[in-house]
């Protein structure tokens, strides 16, 4: 395959460092601190998905000879990468069947090597396509939107609800960011078209797990608008209680009372980015690829308050609608419109070594919940 440039190298070594280390945390944490089972796993899922994604922009690079990254603002792909990514997704069986096999490749690359001295470059590029289609097509990508899956459909026995975890994706195409939505909604509709098998009691609530996570709502008579409303209604520039409020006002029998948002990034590489110059001054100055990157993410909760029941008269009524929880103490919770923020970096030893030489470490690192990577090891809450 042809060779990539030093810097490309660079960005993709310092990526895959980044989700090692980012699957270690995932792993090592307590699911009190990353919420219930179903979210955790649920996170690794996305995860491992955007690891395929960037696995798959590398080999690219061998044949298509160019790749882009948003330098000055998430350090991440843009988004056409991420859908030239889709594209070749929907394409890929096609491809795969008018390029020859990874066998058949290697042996005419021997034989032009071989009999008629010849370097094979138009070979190497036919090969790095094929292994590329290959790779893609072997599992799923970070795409554009992925639509909800439930993860949990249980009973709360306090309201007579059914209730749903409810988690997608999406990559937004503004601030070139990947993010992770979850949502947990009441349902009041008279007729629920997937009631959940009771499995255990608890305090308040029975639950119900199904044995497979339901691919959209399960509620059929709502699945599709769900839908096309999570699809319309979650870029980054709304804020939770305009997502959940417009939810609300949507569909009179889903009340929401949970909802999250997780924002992964922005990434930040030596010699590569440019998008904070304090944090720049410190990268630049470490060479290993594997310890002169940082990455961020940030965790934005709304939480609702109270629910304000239906009204029935004899001139019309109005649905139950609910009151959500704005932490008006905290300027950044009052702006983002949520109820609570949580900030995350990731750094490499070296570079926060490099930080703490500068004296810039408390400035770069005062607002986050700080994880030191240390070879296999994740030092924790620093």
């Amino acid at each position: 395959m042809v060779d990539l440039a030093p810097e490309v190298e660079g960005y993709f070594a310092a990526f895959g460092h980044a989700f090692r280390g980012l699957t270690a945390v995932a792993e090592t944490e307590s699911e009190k601190e990353l919420g219930t089972g179903a979210l955790y796993h649920e996170l690794l899922r996305q995860v491992t998905r955007l690891e395929h994604s960037f696995a798959c922009w590398q080999l690219k690079c061998h044949f298509s000879g160019s790749f882009k990254i948003d330098r000055s603002e998430s350090g991440f792909p843009p988004f056409k990468s991420v859908m030239e990514l889709q594209n070749d997704t929907v394409r890929g069986e096609e491809n795969r069947f008018d390029l020859p096999d990874q066998n058949q490749i290697r042996e005419e690359m021997i034989e032009l090597l071989l009999k008629f001295k010849q370097f094979p470059s138009d070979l190497q590029r036919t090969m790095a396509e094929r292994v590329y289609f290959d790779k893609l097509t072997a599992k799923d990508v970070f795409g554009a939107y992925t639509s909800p899956r439930t993860l949990v459909h249980a009973m709360n026995d306090r309201t007579g609800r059914p209730y749903y975890v409810v988690t997608w994706s999406v990559y937004d195409g503004v601030v070139n960011m990947p993010m992770l939505y979850t949502l947990v909604v009441e349902d009041s509709s008279d007729e629920v078209s997937a009631r959940p098998r009771q499995k255990s009691k608890g305090r308040g609530r029975k639950d119900w797990l199904s044995n497979l996570h339901h691919d959209g709502l399960p509620n059929l008579m709502l699945r599709a608008d769900f839908r096309e409303f999570t699809q319309n209604n979650s870029s980054y520039s709304l804020n939770l209680t305009s997502i959940a409020t417009a939810l609300d006002e949507a569909f009179d029998t889903l009340h929401p009372k949970q909802l999250r948002r997780f924002i992964l990034g922005p990434f930040y590489a030596g010699g590569l980015t440019d998008h904070n110059e304090k944090v720049q001054s410190v990268l630049d100055t470490v060479k290993d690829h594997s310890e002169n990157w940082l990455l961020t993410w940030t965790m934005q909760e709304l939480q609702s308050k109270e629910e304000i029941p239906e009204k029935r008269g004899l001139w019309g009524g109005a649905p139950a609608k609910e009151i959500f929880y704005v932490n008006t103490d905290d300027v950044d919770c009052a702006a983002q419109g949520v109820s609570s923020i949580e900030r995350y970096a990731l750094v490499p030893h070296g570079a926060y070594q490099a930080a703490f030489a500068k004296g810039l470490a408390e400035d770069i690192f005062n607002d986050y919940r700080c994880y030191i990577a240390s070879g296999e090891h994740i030092l924790r809450h620093v």
